[in-house]
């Protein structure tokens, strides 16, 4: 189960995103470590004690920190199917869910780039009658064939729209002698 599942909702599925998402933090902090190593080997290269090490060396702590930080987000961070919506928890102190219900899925469109297939993650974008949703494209997805099937699977046909719920509900809710039986008899005088 999901804190964010609603009562009665099933997880069918549960992803974080691929760790190909971290790649572009981790080249920025490792450039930043390379060229704080050269420009304090070019200014300095005996004593490694001037102020340029100084604010490079926390440059550099401050690089790290905040890759730490954005790995601490990815591993919170959560995709979850059920049975009735996708939705996306984000954040370390503060939380975003962003949610769509699967009935309001008009349109899936799986994309995978030749990254993608090289580290082995993809895209899905939904679609719906309105103009933006909260999740209109989810990009980094692990195994991004099974999410499709998944999510595709859910959203085409077995999973009933909600004014079919309603109407089943009703019905069930109504007593026999209450139902309807039909058309009128014509009235005759």
């Amino acid at each position: 189960d999901d804190p964010y599942a609603a009562p009665g909702e099933t997880v069918v599925l549960r992803v974080r995103r691929h760790i190909a998402v971290l790649l572009r933090s981790f080249l920025t902090t490792l450039g930043v470590i390379i060229g704080a190593s050269v420009l304090g080997s070019i200014l300095s290269p005996r004593s490694g004690a001037s102020a340029v090490d100084t604010v490079a060396g926390v440059v550099v702590i401050g690089f790290i920190i905040w890759m730490l930080w954005q790995m601490l987000e990815w591993w919170l961070a959560r995709i979850v199917v059920t049975d009735r919506r996708i939705f996306e928890v984000t954040g370390i102190v503060t939380k975003t869910v962003a949610s769509m219900p699967l009935w309001k899925v008009t349109d899936m469109k799986y994309h995978r780039s030749i990254w993608g297939h090289l580290l082995g993650y993809g895209a899905m974008e939904l679609e719906t009658a309105a103009q933006e949703q909260a999740l209109g494209r989810i990009n980094y997805l692990p195994r991004p064939l099974d999410f499709y099937k998944t999510v595709t699977g859910r959203a085409a046909g077995k999973l009933p729209y909600p004014m079919e719920q309603a109407r089943r509900r009703a019905a069930e809710q109504t007593p026999p002698e209450a139902r309807d039986t039909g058309e009128i008899p014509p009235v005759r005088d």
